[in-house]
């Protein structure tokens, strides 16, 4: 891999892991346009660890005040992490045969882009009437249980996340918050079992390549979200849907 691919490869992380359409997916298709034949897994570890640090950066005041005084929030997140983890541990090894398939990623682009569809229109139905809702325990259930599906490739985490919390009535900052904030604890305990396995690895990487890729994802990712929260507050966020569909479709087309 060159230092060019890396970057390339971390801003496609950045701005998927974020937007609502799917980091995983999008990942598999451009590994796959390299030509890379061999498991990414390493390079992958390096990338994510880059978005979890765009999101530590950009929440960094809500991520002290939820230690400090917002201690609901805290709560929250660890009963919303309770599903994504049982869900990811029961069907990790199912679903790793479908990152080399992308038909199937193509197939699941399109369920997130109709997911997407159905969220904006009634997240703008819910704006209009004016019932915005807090978050609490059983949405915190209903978002974890989200997230936890979205282990599939073609899956957004985002997408289905934040999808999830405005169908369930939050505000945009919230769902935008809580979503990333759940991503934390998700992605940091997947990443370290990844990492287990690839510490035999590290001696063969080459340290500037993976680093351009880890900070091109953190940078693409911290602007990423501040695009997101501009797209929901003027309504596009269906957008991200149609989009989704487009791809999917292509994807499905052309792997016959």
């Amino acid at each position: 891999m060159t230092i060019i691919q890396a970057v390339i490869s971390g801003i496609v992380q950045g701005a998927t892991e974020f937007f609502p359409i799917s980091s995983s997916g999008h990942l598999v298709l451009l590994h796959n346009i390299f030509g890379f034949k061999q498991s990414m897994l390493t390079f992958d570890v390096f990338l994510h660890f880059g978005t979890i640090l765009s999101v530590l950066i950009f929440f960094r005041k809500d991520i002290l005040n939820m230690f400090r005084k917002d201690r609901a929030l805290l709560k929250f997140i660890i009963i919303g992490s309770i599903p994504t983890f049982i869900i990811g541990m029961l069907f990790k090894d199912v679903v790793e045969n479908y990152f080399s398939m992308p038909r199937i990623v193509g197939l699941f682009l399109v369920i997130t882009g109709v997911f997407l569809l159905l969220a904006s229109f009634y997240a703008l139905y819910l704006k209009i009437s004016k019932r915005n809702k807090p978050l609490g325990a059983s949405n915190s259930v209903i978002i974890g249980i989200a997230q936890g599906i979205s282990i599939l490739p073609g899956i957004s985490r985002s997408g289905s996340t934040i999808g999830a919390a405005l169908i369930a009535g939050l505000n945009e900052y919230d769902a935008v918050r809580f979503s990333f904030l759940l991503s934390i604890p998700a992605v940091l305990g997947a990443n370290i079992l990844k990492a287990r396995q690839i510490c035999g690895s590290l001696v063969s990487i080459d340290m500037a390549v993976f680093a351009a890729g880890g900070i091109a994802a953190m940078v693409t990712g911290f602007f990423a979200i501040k695009f997101l929260l501009i797209m929901l507050r003027k309504n596009l966020f269906f957008l991200f849907g149609i989009y989704c569909l487009l791809i999917g479709s292509a994807v499905i087309i052309l792997s016959r």
